[in-house]
């Protein structure tokens, strides 16, 4: 018997599943274009940021300091994290001018008094500026100038040229006398900053290694944390 002209002949399964493939793929893409378009218009993000060269300098150099921060924190974790312990007592509180400014500020042969830019020294080259000199050393230099020392009723800085600090600072609640408990226990190091008047005032800077540092503006009593 004849086949009837008019009837098409059946498609083929492979083509069959072409063609619906195709369809379930331009029909995700309009899904995907139109969930895009819907989203910038709710959250108006329509249009790309892209970042200034300040911003990814800064990004870049803050990045910098944060590697570093994290391998100094590497030599002496014990000490660190015993030493950074949460304290109510003691405050935290930024330096009063951005970190990045004050650390590329300060150099290893420049002398610093003043408490940002001491702290700064510190975290930066694990020292003193050469400009500090311990108590007993003070002493000596105010007697070499022909004065007798009775006690610290004179502003080394204006006098001798010097400040006074590096000294044992030891913080242990067995030691009644010398315990502070606004402080952490464990050893430390003190300086004075920031003479003001015509003694050495009350300004002082507890620390350690590792940028641990803390500030007392009232000879000890009470303690602050600066947050590098």
């Amino acid at each position: 018997m004849a086949r009837q002209s008019g009837r098409h002949r059946p498609a083929s399964k492979k083509k069959v599943i072409f063609q619906n493939m195709g369809r379930l793929i331009y029909n995700f893409t309009a899904t995907i274009a139109t969930a895009t378009l819907v989203a910038s218009v709710i959250f108006g993000c329509s249009q790309t940021v892209v970042p200034s060269e300040e911003d990814i300098q800064l990004a870049e150099e803050q990045q910098r300091i944060l590697e570093h921060s994290s391998s100094s924190k590497k030599k002496n974790p014990a000490q660190s994290s015993n030493s950074k312990q949460s304290n109510s007592s003691a405050a935290v509180a930024p330096l009063s001018n951005s970190l990045e400014s004050i650390l590329e500020a300060v150099t290893e042969s420049g002398a610093y008094t003043t408490r940002d830019s001491v702290a700064a020294y510190l975290c930066k080259f694990d020292k003193l500026p050469h400009n500090y000199v311990g108590k007993n050393e003070g002493k000596k230099l105010y007697e070499a100038a022909g004065n007798t020392f009775s006690k610290w009723n004179f502003n080394p800085w204006e006098t001798l040229g010097v400040m006074i600090g590096g000294d044992n600072f030891d913080n242990f609640a067995n030691d009644a006398d010398n315990y502070h408990k606004n402080l952490p226990e464990g050893k430390y190091h003190e300086a004075d900053v920031d003479y003001s008047g015509k003694n050495r005032g009350t300004n002082r800077l507890v620390y350690q290694a590792d940028c641990v540092i803390y500030y007392t503006a009232d000879h000890y009593e009470t303690y602050t944390l600066l947050d590098f």
